[in-house]
């Protein structure tokens, strides 16, 4: 059980430091135990993987200006 919270952990910091939302600290540890720890490096270039595929495959749709702006004039008012 404990080797699964420890994966999950892994998981987490991982997840969050591609969110760019660890400290620089936690950020440097986290690197650390990549370059020493093969099952948190597949872990690691799993996500980073992942996430350059879906960077460069997904396209996101475009929007009028005209929406834009309506959404910016309903912002202004509340």
């Amino acid at each position: 059980m404990g080797n699964s919270n420890n994966i999950q952990e892994i998981q987490n910091r991982v997840s969050l430091f591609f969110d760019n939302a660890l400290a620089d600290k936690e950020r440097q540890e986290l690197l650390q135990q990549v370059n020493l720890d093969p099952r948190c490096s597949k872990i690691f270039n799993k996500e980073k993987n992942f996430r350059e595929f879906i960077k460069n495959n997904v396209t996101r749709p475009t929007v009028s200006t005209d929406l834009i702006q309506n959404i910016k004039n309903k912002i202004r008012f509340i």
